[in-house]
């Protein structure tokens, strides 16, 4: 009664391969290449609609004041200006909180962590060169390859 069923010893499996998962990541021997078109998604599991909300909403606010101040002529530029700014600083901002995310968020909650490699947009790269993707990859596999599972 008191020895561990398969899925308890499996699921301790899995939280230890995790830890080893997320000590290789810190100490840069596994990284994280993220495929950020997918993880913007609606459905992402580390995926945030804010994130460009405050773009959106921030450039509109700003052509409608323009167009007050300034007329449509002055809108239509404030209009082009936002939109470049939007795909320079805008998007650099969402991918950089997307990476947060996943590094703060994904590596640390390991159920998160399931949910994000389901979903795919994850690729693991070993310091030798070893890739493994989400979803269809094994990344409890290349950890144990690393020799820390």
């Amino acid at each position: 009664m008191n020895a561990p069923d398969g899925a308890a010893a499996s699921e301790e499996t899995a939280e230890k391969l995790f830890s080893a998962l997320h000590r290789l990541c810190t100490d840069g021997k596994l990284l994280l290449r993220l495929d950020y078109k997918k993880l913007t998604h609606l459905d992402s599991p580390v995926g945030s609609e804010a994130d460009g909300n405050i773009w959106a909403y921030g450039g509109l606010a700003l052509v409608v004041a323009a167009w007050w101040f300034g007329g449509w002529q002055v809108a239509v530029g404030v209009a082009i200006a936002g939109v470049l700014i939007y795909f320079t600083l805008g998007r650099w901002y969402m991918h950089r909180r997307i990476r947060r995310r996943v590094e703060d968020k994904a590596l640390a909650d390991l159920a998160l962590w399931r949910k994000l490699w389901k979903f795919g947009g994850v690729t693991l790269v070993s310091d030798t060169g070893e890739k493994c993707a989400a979803p269809h990859g094994n990344w409890m596999a290349l950890v144990r390859n690393l020799g820390n599972g």
